[in-house]
């Protein structure tokens, strides 16, 4: 496990890990299940750094801080992978010219708009959180929201179809075994249920849903996955998280 979150560091964020590492793709596809484990010792960084924030400023601009700091340690990853996909799928083109606006490095209208979108709500459930929960319980919703990233990730290498470039990166993550995937998805609701209770096992079982009609939108216009419509779930799972825990947490109690 240890060589596997030293790869997960190495590739996800920008933190500097000198260590090398051989036959990175096999490493990659055989640690899978490591996956959301990474995500939550990410997490738990960027949770002290707003446990920290909030004690000098108000938890609203804390939460936000959060928020900048995960781009600032993961290189906006998955932000960037949000608003190519996003400029790609609404561009009402066919699935060839799709792939090609994914690969463009400049931002579109709908790229803009996915992020300012993403933002919008992941700060304003932020603060509308904090209305209700403590500090240190916001501290928690912190670190499991990094996670399922991670968890969201994982979730797409069930019988992954593969649509990219040709030995694209994404491509590693074809023959991902369905066990190592069960128990990354154990893990996060594990970690969920402990936390944040019924309605944290609710939470990701909206999860779930929302992967599944994904999974079958990108499948149907694209044919499959390229890694930019992966990283993109990535965002769409804390969204997803974010409201879902918000609904239930206020019916439940």
């Amino acid at each position: 496990m240890g060589q596997a979150l030293i790869l997960f560091i190495q590739f996800f964020t920008r933190i500097n890990v000198p260590v090398m590492i051989d036959d990175v793709e096999e490493k990659f596809r055989r640690n899978i299940q490591y996956l959301t484990v990474f995500g939550l010792l990410l997490g738990i960084l960027e949770a002290v750094i707003f446990w920290l924030l909030q004690l000098i400023l108000p938890v609203w601009l804390a939460w936000g801080l959060f928020l900048v700091s995960d781009g600032l340690l993961t290189g906006g990853f998955h932000l960037d992978a949000l608003a190519d996909s996003a400029d790609g799928l609404f561009s009402s083109r066919t699935p060839d010219k799709m792939h090609e606006i994914m690969k463009d490095s400049r931002i579109g209208t709908m790229g803009t708009l996915a992020l300012l979108y993403y933002y919008g709500i992941m700060i304003g459930g932020g603060v509308a959180l904090s209305q209700q929960v403590t500090p240190l319980q916001l501290a928690f919703i912190a670190a499991i929201t990094t996670m399922l990233a991670k968890t969201g990730l994982s979730l797409l290498f069930y019988k992954m179809v593969y649509a990219g470039a040709p030995h694209g990166l994404a491509s590693i993550w074809v023959k991902v075994k369905t066990w190592q995937i069960v128990v990354a998805q154990l893990f996060s609701l594990i970690v969920m249920a402990l936390v944040l209770g019924l309605s944290g096992i609710l939470s990701y079982l909206a999860i779930l849903v929302v992967a599944y009609g994904y999974r079958r939108r990108i499948i149907h216009i694209l044919g499959g996955f390229s890694g930019d419509t992966i990283g993109a779930f990535a965002e769409l799972a804390q969204v997803t998280f974010l409201l879902a825990y918000l609904i239930f947490s206020r019916w439940l109690g």
